[in-house]
C-alpha cells in the first residue's frame, strides 16, 4: 500500500541523514515540512472521506424519497375502489400513512442536503491555498444539491396538493355513508 512506500521513503531519508551528519539542520528543516505536509494530507483526506460519505447519506435520502414519491403517485392512480365503510376507513388511513411518510422522507432529505451544503461551505473556504476551481466547483454542486432537491420538493408538493383532494372526497363519500346508514336506521325503526 502507499503507506508502506511512505514509511520506506522515510526510512531512506533517516538512512542518508545519517550518513550526512554534516547536513543535520537541513534534513531535520525537511522532515519537519514534510511531517507538516503529511498531517495536511491526512486532514484533507480525512474531510474528503466525511464529504463522500455525506455525499453518499444525501443521495440515498434522495432516492428513497422518490421511491416513496413513485409510491404514492402509484397509491393515488390505483386507490380509487372500495367496497364498503371498512375499506373506505382503510383508504384513508392509507392516506394519512402516505402523508405522513412522505413528510418523514422529505425532512430527512431537507435535513441531508442543508448538512451537505453546510459542509461543502465550510471545505470550500478551508486551507491557505483556496483554489478558484475548486470554489466553482464546490458552488456548482451545491447548486445542483439545491436543484435535485428542489425538484423533489415541487413533485411532493403536486402529490399533497392531490392527496389532500382524493382525501376531502373519500372523507365526503364517508359522511354520506354514515347518513345513509342513520337514514336506514332510522326507517328501520318505524
Amino acid at each position: 500500500p502507499l503507506e508502506d512506500q511512505v514509511r520506506d521513503l522515510l526510512r531512506e531519508a533517516d538512512k542518508t541523514a545519517a550518513e550526512n551528519k554534516d547536513k543535520g539542520q537541513v534534513y531535520d528543516a525537511m522532515a519537519e515540512t514534510l511531517g507538516d505536509a503529511w498531517d495536511s494530507l491526512v486532514i484533507v483526506l480525512e474531510k474528503r472521506r466525511a464529504l463522500l460519505k455525506l455525499t453518499s447519506e444525501f443521495f440515498e435520502s434522495a432516492l428513497e424519497f422518490a421511491v416513496k414519491i413513485d409510491q404514492v403517485e402509484d397509491f393515488l392512480q390505483n386507490s380509487q375502489e372500495f367496497e364498503n365503510t371498512e375499506s373506505l376507513k382503510a383508504l384513508l388511513h392509507q392516506h394519512e400513512c402516505h402523508t405522513k411518510e412522505l413528510l418523514e422522507k422529505s425532512l430527512i432529505l431537507l435535513n441531508k442536503s442543508h448538512e451537505l451544503t453546510e459542509f461543502i461551505e465550510e471545505f470550500k473556504s478551508e486551507g491557505p491555498n483556496v483554489n478558484p476551481e475548486f470554489m466553482q466547483g464546490a458552488h456548482s454542486s451545491c447548486l445542483k444539491i439545491d436543484h435535485l432537491l428542489e425538484a423533489l420538493q415541487d413533485r411532493r408538493r403536486q402529490l399533497d396538493k392531490y392527496l389532500k383532494l382524493q382525501r376531502q372526497g373519500l372523507e365526503q363519500v364517508l359522511q354520506i355513508c354514515h347518513w345513509h346508514h342513520q337514514e336506514n336506521q332510522v326507517q328501520s325503526e318505524r
